[in-house]
């Protein structure tokens, strides 16, 4: 019976990984066709623009999010009956962060950008809180393990966005253009997530219950105290991962910047294996948080998968990256091949450090996660500061290399001493105690 159950869960382990990959991998490959699409209409120049807008309002939107998404798929997978309070909660803290949000962006465009890049801004502003709700939506779906609902959703949205961003682009030959495509597209998919979800829950999403959620400060509090640290994490995560962007911009201009991200997409297109194989393994690795044998257990064969695919990628992208670079975005783009090199030796440890810092929030050690990414923000720029001036592109691709190294070498360390106080901690309670 029990090897009946086992076939059986990995059975529903490798159909979960597959839907999932399936729509992750549509709508990143979908997203790429649009890229490589805009970088041959807008120029080097015009597409570090639409680089640069997008960097910023990936950072900002990260306002909104407030740690909500992991903390939702957490707590849907550890108490799955309590789902109405915890859906409720999630969104109307986002909800809240909207305003403020919203002062931001209108700020940065009218005092941080000008012409082109203003607009790019602007509109990207609206796409991006659209397409965190959309996600937020995801997260709720992925909380009870509803694969197949959530890879329909993010087939939907891709459709979406390419059919909607190659009209924009095709008609107005713009970046303001494609950039109020994206938006019109993003606001059109959270739409029809919400609609999706409210199908699942009708009776538990009601606006009788939202209104009443909005009034619970202490229900606010206690849920921002367990999300707040895996934003943190999140937050300054995001940071050292984009700021190359906008240091490369300002230190060398749109041009350069424009090469580099070309490279930089390429890269990121990348990461859709370790995204499905945690998006698919966290709520497991959440509820396995009782039973620790089993939770390590399940750590250490995610630990080698990953870092067998990192190394098998990073080979691959390190070989490949000029005839990579002309394939998607012409040859215009070529000088960007030395970029993508370098930033292809850090996917093998981008790959495991996927793993470890779920492994960390699932084990509830978000604090620690949330302490390594302030201080790897701190080395990148430091890291970015010094070789950009030197190295170019090159030079952000080696910072994020080397920031990767430090924060493999910080997770191990935590892990590690969770699992020496929780040894400790077992043989002390097991310790009999003389009368």
């Amino acid at each position: 019976m029990t090897l009946v159950a086992a076939g059986h869960e990995r059975w529903r382990l490798l159909q979960d990984i597959s839907l999932k990959g399936g729509s992750l991998a549509l709508e990143r490959a979908s997203r790429m066709l649009l890229l490589a699409i805009a970088a041959r209409f807008l120029g080097e120049v015009r597409f570090g623009r639409f680089v640069f807008a997008s960097t910023v309002t990936a950072l900002l939107v990260l306002g909104i999010d407030l740690g909500l998404g992991a903390w939702t798929t957490r707590a849907l997978a550890r108490r799955p009956h309590d789902w109405v309070e915890v859906v409720i909660a999630g969104l109307t803290l986002r909800g809240r962060a909207l305003v403020p949000y919203g002062l931001v962006i209108f700020g940065v465009a009218l005092w941080g950008a000008e012409g082109e890049t203003r607009i790019a801004i602007v509109w990207l502003g609206v796409a991006s809180p659209a397409n965190a709700f959309f996600d937020h939506f995801g997260a709720i779906h992925r909380g009870h393990e509803r694969f197949m609902v959530e890879a329909r959703l993010a087939t939907a949205r891709s459709f979406f966005t390419t059919t909607s961003g190659l009209a924009g682009l095709l008609i107005t030959r713009s970046l303001a253009g494609l950039c109020a495509s994206l938006a019109l597209a993003s606001v059109v998919s959270s739409a029809f997530g919400a609609i999706v979800l409210r199908q699942f829950h009708p009776q538990g999403l009601t606006w009788a219950l939202l209104a009443q959620s909005r009034k619970d400060d202490a229900r606010a509090r206690m849920v921002l105290r367990e999300s707040l640290p895996i934003w943190f994490g999140t937050l300054f995560s995001m940071l050292y991962f984009r700021v190359d962007a906008i240091l490369l911009r300002t230190l060398t201009g749109d041009a350069e910047l424009g090469a580099y991200g070309a490279a930089y997409k390429l890269f990121e297109a990348t990461l859709n294996l370790p995204s499905v194989l945690l998006a698919v393994t966290f709520p497991k690795l959440s509820r396995l948080h009782g039973d620790k044998p089993s939770q390590r257990k399940l750590e250490r064969r995610l630990a080698m998968l990953l870092l067998i695919l990192g190394l098998t990628l990073g080979l691959s992208c390190f070989a490949t990256a000029p005839w990579l670079l002309r394939l998607f975005f012409g040859a215009g783009f070529e000088r960007a091949a030395a970029s993508l090199r370098v930033l292809s030796l850090a996917l093998p440890l981008l790959y495991l450090n996927f793993g470890l810092t779920h492994f960390l929030l699932a084990r509830d050690r978000a604090r620690d996660t949330s302490q390594f990414a302030f201080f790897m923000v701190v080395l990148n720029v430091g890291l970015n500061l010094w070789l950009i001036p030197r190295l170019l592109g090159p030079g952000a691709a080696g910072a994020t290399v080397l920031t990767e190294v430090a924060l493999t070498m910080s997770c191990l360390w935590a892990l590690w001493r969770d699992g020496r106080n929780a040894s400790v901690g077992q043989s002390l309670t097991s310790t009999p105690t003389a009368d």
